[in-house]
């Protein structure tokens, strides 16, 4: 019988703290503002620089299907000179995204959201960019100055087609 009336007194207390939190079309706008089109930006100009200022200077990248982490300035430099390299053999490089969820702490200052990318590239005898592959991204976002940065960033590559990745809900692409 404790057992019962224990259970009618913890449901409600479980009930009332497993609602959804509500992200506001404000937050979700200035992440994307801030995050996801200079993301796009950065790979479609080829600029390190750009790509480097919406991560902090802490960030804790973990590549999944290669088995590694790397953190910091040396990971942001390193990502950066991949940017480089493709601009030294006159390549071109092109990112989208498909954002699945946002969570969003209290304050608002913390967000977690999961996705898709896709990767396009375009190689010396390529005329236009080809989409190279499809990965599925976890990051961790805070608000630093009152600006979005990835503090966080997880990612692996997963075999799902063009029409999965463009029947998302919120599918960010530049315009061409």
């Amino acid at each position: 019988m404790k057992n019962i009336v224990s259970l009618f007194l913890v449901l409600p207390f479980f009930f009332l703290h497993s609602q959804e939190t509500q992200v506001s079309e404000e937050i979700m706008e200035s992440i994307k503002k801030q995050v996801w089109t200079p993301f796009m930006e950065a790979y479609a100009e080829l600029d390190a620089k750009k790509l480097k200022s919406i991560h902090a200077t802490d960030i804790f990248r973990v590549t999944i299907d290669q088995n590694a982490v790397r953190t910091g300035e040396a990971y942001l430099d390193e990502f950066g000179g991949f940017l480089e390299q493709v601009k030294d053999r006159n390549g071109q490089l092109g990112i989208a995204f498909a954002i699945l969820t946002t969570a969003i702490d209290s304050s608002g200052d913390l967000a977690y959201q999961t996705g898709y990318y896709e990767f396009s590239s375009r190689g010396e005898n390529d005329p236009n960019l080809v989409v190279r592959g499809y990965g599925h991204f976890n990051v961790g976002l805070r608000k630093t100055n009152g600006v979005w940065k990835l503090f966080l960033d997880s990612d692996k590559r997963i075999d799902i087609t063009k029409a999965e990745f463009e029947g998302q809900e919120i599918v960010y692409r530049l315009k061409p």
